[in-house]
């Protein structure tokens, strides 16, 4: 008797120890958000106070019963309430997908037309470029899945059911740890036109060395054809040494705004890659002009710029630039409107890899126009054409070559 009465006691201190500590770490959590968001969000007005009073109310109630990721999701139901980019948190999955570019794929990209789902792209060494799928394959089902969709396309295992032409093909894929390519790209189109990709502007591909060579290609050619479509950001150095291959140097691109801040006013965003470098510059300074760097090249020839929904955050500055720039145009479908700087926060109580991110500045163009919330509308809206993107073509860079 006295054993069990024993057992019974133990277990139950047990179980509370447990209790408070994940009642501890989760609520400590919730407040270091809505104590990181009041320090460092780039508006002070009505509507902070009054989410930064329901945060922590919403802290002091929570339960600590339930897993890290409902708490994620109650935290994040709670930042969309501020509707503005980048307020997000972020799991150790979500944050190697956004810094390396790594995570559960397939390999496939593939997006809607019509009612169809294409493939556009298959990266090399994936599960997908392994089995043989390719563009221009039409994925009719995939199994175990109610509907196809480009996520599921993209992160699902099973068997894939393709119409190639008139064939049914199918493949077994099973969607593995992998490490998105988004080296920047160019292709030879024709003699005078050449198609430059640029996935993304993570800084670990906008080395001072590696980017000069890439963009000492561009003088080949009298028109480039710009990619943008899949590129949600990255890192604002990055940007502005992509962008000063075509805007030259000493060009004004605008500015970045602390609207809360009391600090001096710096002219020019200096030429450099590290994060911490750059954090260091937001803390000291009210607003930080854009301006081009001298030492890219100088591409003078024609431009197209294609962007869509996924361009978003520094990739809708580098839109706004060439948009204003002589002898370009930009085609293809409204951008995400995404278009705060924000910097990431870790979330120790959690553990590794798990983070937020906090919007601390604003972006305004040479004529002081806010891109957030609206984004940049393209001179010229471009739609797939099923036909040309069933034969493995983009029909978006066939339009672009009629310059």
């Amino acid at each position: 008797m006295r054993r069990l009465l024993f057992l019974l006691i133990f277990g139950v201190s047990l179980f509370l120890g447990l209790y408070l500590n994940h009642l501890s770490r989760y609520r400590e959590v919730f407040r270091s958000i809505c104590d990181l968001t009041e320090e460092h969000f780039y508006r002070n007005d009505a509507a902070l106070v009054a989410w930064v009073r329901e945060c922590h109310r919403r802290a002091a109630v929570t339960s600590g019963f339930g897993t890290t990721d409902q708490l994620l999701v109650n935290i994040q139901a709670l930042m969309n309430e501020l509707p503005v980019s980048h307020f997000q948190i972020y799991n150790p999955s979500e944050d190697r997908k956004m810094w390396k570019g790594e995570g559960i794929d397939s390999g496939i990209r593939a997006r809607f037309i019509e009612d169809h789902l294409v493939v556009y792209r298959v990266f090399a060494g994936s599960a997908a470029g392994v089995a043989g799928v390719k563009p221009g394959d039409d994925i009719v089902g995939i199994a175990g899945a109610e509907q196809v969709t480009p996520w599921g396309a993209e992160h699902r295992s099973g068997r894939f059911h393709i119409k190639r032409g008139k064939a049914d093909v199918f493949f077994d894929l099973v969607a593995r740890d992998f490490i998105e390519d988004s080296v920047p790209r160019l292709t030879r189109l024709d003699s005078r036109t050449a198609l430059v990709e640029i996935p993304s502007f993570r800084s670990d591909f906008f080395g001072d060395g590696a980017w000069k060579k890439f963009a000492a290609q561009f003088s080949a050619y009298s028109h480039l054809i710009v990619d943008l479509r899949d590129n949600s950001g990255g890192n604002l150095a990055a940007m502005l040494r992509a962008l000063s291959s075509f805007q030259c140097g000493g060009r004004n691109v605008g500015v970045l705004l602390q609207p809360r801040k009391e600090a001096p006013d710096k002219p020019a965003f200096d030429d450099n890659l590290a994060d911490d470098y750059q954090i260091k510059e937001l803390e000291k300074y009210h607003s930080l002009g854009l301006v081009t760097f001298g030492n890219y090249g100088c591409f003078t020839g024609k431009v197209t710029l294609l962007v869509g929904p996924e361009t978003s955050s520094v990739s809708e500055i580098f839109t706004s630039a060439i948009m204003a720039r002589k002898n370009s145009r930009v085609w293809g479908q409204p951008t995400a409107g995404d278009v705060l700087l924000a910097v990431w926060f870790d979330l120790p109580a959690l553990g590794p890899g798990f983070s937020v991110s906090i919007p601390e500045a604003v972006y305004l163009t040479p004529s002081k126009k806010e891109l957030e919330g609206t984004g940049i509308w393209p001179q010229k809206e471009l739609y797939y054409d099923l036909k040309q993107s069933l034969a493995g073509q983009d029909s978006w860079v066939v339009e672009a070559l009629k310059f």
